[in-house]
């Protein structure tokens, strides 16, 4: 993938003035994915890892008469079972291997994600010193302790100008993170940081740096391309944040998705063509190391100081060459006795199961992944209300699909077989690092609960067929299902929220016949949910909950409990439920993508259309 953006601006013949060349370059979201390996399939996966970017990195640096610049947009250090394992073991000597990797790769610059922060601010604290690269963020506080991150850097570096001299420029670099994540991150953090609005914190920064003598700014902005307009404390606040005046370029993450491209709509402040929010270059590479983000930019030398005459974004995709390079086998090195006892545990066997176990259609039809999850959540919260005498309220559980195909291509599905299930296998099912919570919703909550999930999906017109089933613009781990519960979902409605969470129409309805058990659900009427922390903390935009209404958050993570619950449990039955259905409409139908794989599982409503793109098949529902 070579996806390159039209020049931004005309760089006309200067006569006498003096350009040079400065070339950013940006990784985001790499999730401890060194290697291309996919350890949730235990098996190598050549279209990611960071090592595969490390060739192309070394080929941008050498070319003559640029200056580059290598930057971390955050959510490095956790992602998959290698980072789950050094954190949970250490290392017997040496970094971090994540940081071991950027030290190797020879970083500018890193700015922090909000994953970061899911072992614990003393982790991360204590992996971060044996950085060789200086770490930026300015919109956290550091309550107690020594801080993390500096508000902002000037880092001093020469350009080789077209007359033949070499002048000295200063590059500002900031960083920024979701503010969430003393939310999400609550039990971890235990009140040791406090966060400020994006927004609020650049306003204040960019004149410091501009102050200490910046001529061209860098955001690293852990935020994704979300509302035009800002909203305090916005989760994804790209776009309003390359509006400041004084950033001259925009580098994004968080939502793995990847810009310029279309994935993205456009608007007035966003260009997904060109690669730029209010005109200045941004881009977003991604995640797991399959793309790098490029800004090549034409500055020029003017009364003394650097204006900016022309810049172009673009992404690179990674490539596997047939022998490594020097530097790739020193980055195979570095990590691979992490890798080697990675994969001696996580292939450990702890349960079996007599049936398939897949996520080819989840949230459509039976999955019998979240159905695992939810019945472990259920019962680890069932008994734990029990312990605190809360057993008066039926206990339900929230579920989300994580491993759906999507950006990251169709082997990007749960697919185990009927036989031993591996501490893998419960990984893959549930790959983060959240603490398992139960809290207090009425019938009218969970209504909108489900009206937030149910926002995945398109509208579609009845009588028609082929349809888009789902809404381009969703995440499937934002399309929760709740055990538990029966309902249906009328996508001949229109949505109540937007895919980000936010209000669209407060008069929509897609939810009906909800009931649990026999009985009609009543706005009045009170349930124990067990869903994870990101979710009660508001992750998502399913809205936070009111700490009166967290009844118990667990010591133990999400996983741990799933791994509990498999080792102490028999066989799965054949079969397995699914709480929602789709209202009947006749002569209608959506399409949707998934694996060529999932052919082999067709259930009702379900038809094997034929190839489809990037690797998937076609897939129609009838309704």
């Amino acid at each position: 993938m070579n996806m390159e953006s039209p020049e931004i601006g005309s760089i006309k013949e200067q006569g006498d003035i003096p350009t040079a060349r400065l070339r950013i370059m940006e990784t985001t979201d790499l999730h401890m994915q060194i290697l291309d390996y996919d350890y949730f399939s235990d098996r190598a996966e050549v279209s990611t890892g960071l090592i595969n970017l490390a060739a192309i990195i070394e080929d941008l640096r050498a070319e003559d008469g640029v200056t580059s610049l290598l930057f971390d947009n955050g959510d490095f250090i956790q992602g998959n079972p290698l980072a789950d394992y050094v954190a949970s073991h250490g290392i017997e000597s040496g970094a971090h291997p994540m940081i071991a990797a950027l030290n190797t790769l020879a970083y500018d610059a890193v700015t922090l994600g909000n994953h970061e922060f899911n072992y614990g601010l003393e982790f991360l604290q204590r992996i971060l010193k044996d950085a060789q690269f200086p770490v930026t963020c300015a919109n956290i506080t550091h309550l107690t302790g020594d801080a993390l991150a500096e508000p902002f850097l000037i880092l001093d570096r020469a350009l080789q100008c077209d007359d033949g001299v070499v002048r000295p420029v200063k590059i500002g670099v900031t960083g920024f993170l979701p503010p969430q994540i003393t939310e999400w991150d609550k039990a971890a953090l235990l009140d040791q940081i406090s966060t400020e609005d994006i927004i609020a914190a650049a306003t204040d920064i960019v004149p410091q740096m501009k102050a200490a003598g910046a001529d061209i700014v860098v955001a690293l902005c852990h935020s994704g391309i979300g509302a035009t307009e800002h909203s305090q404390r916005m989760e994804n606040a790209a776009v309003p944040l390359a509006a400041i005046p004084g950033i001259d370029v925009v580098l994004t993450g968080h939502t793995h998705d990847v810009f310029p491209g279309n994935s993205v709509m456009a608007s007035a402040a966003i260009d997904p063509l060109a690669g730029t929010l209010h005109g200045k270059p941004a881009v977003m590479a991604g995640f797991y190391g399959s793309l790098l983000g490029v800004v090549d930019m034409r500055l020029a030398w003017r009364h003394g100081g650097w204006q900016m005459q022309g810049a172009q974004a673009r992404l690179q995709s990674g490539a596997k060459p047939k022998t490594q390079s020097p530097i790739q086998q020193q980055l195979s090195a570095q990590v691979s006795d992490a890798h080697a006892a990675t994969l001696r545990h996580i292939r450990q066997p702890i349960a079996r199961t007599n049936v398939p176990i897949h996520s080819y259609f989840a949230n459509i039809g039976p999955d019998m992944a979240q159905h695992l999850l939810a019945k472990a959540q259920k019962e680890f919260i069932t008994g734990a209300m029990a312990r605190l005498g809360h057993d008066d309220l039926p206990v339900l559980a929230a579920t989300a699909p994580f491993r759906v195909g999507g950006r990251t291509g169709p082997a990007h599905y749960i697919n185990i077989p009927p036989g031993p299930l591996t501490l893998r296998d419960a990984a893959a099912i549930y790959p983060f690092a959240n603490v398992l919570c139960a809290i207090r919703c009425t019938g009218y909550q969970l209504r909108l609960w489900l009206e937030r999930a149910a926002s995945h999906f398109a509208t579609i017109v009845p009588g028609q067929h082929d349809q888009p089933l789902f809404n381009p613009h969703s995440a499937p781990y934002n399309s929760d299902t709740i055990y538990g519960l029966r309902y249906r979902f009328d996508l001949s409605q229109p949505a109540r929220f937007t895919p980000s969470g936010a209000l669209w129409d407060e008069n929509a309805s897609r939810v009906t016949h909800l009931s649990c058990g026999d009985r009609p659900v009543g706005d009045d009427d009170c349930f124990i949910v067990a869903t994870n922390s990101y979710r009660t903390n508001g992750g998502g935009g399913f809205g936070s909950t009111d700490p009166g209404n967290i009844l118990f958050t667990s010591t133990e993570t999400t996983r741990d409990i799933l791994i509990n619950h498999l080792r102490h449990s028999g066989p799965e039955a054949l079969t397995c439920g699914h709480p929602v259905q789709f209202t009947h409409h006749p002569d209608t139908s959506a399409v949707f993508q998934s694996a060529p794989a999932a052919q082999r599982y067709l259930t009702s409503g379900i038809n094997h259309i034929g190839p489809g793109k990037d690797g998937f098949d076609r897939y129609r529902l009838t309704f």
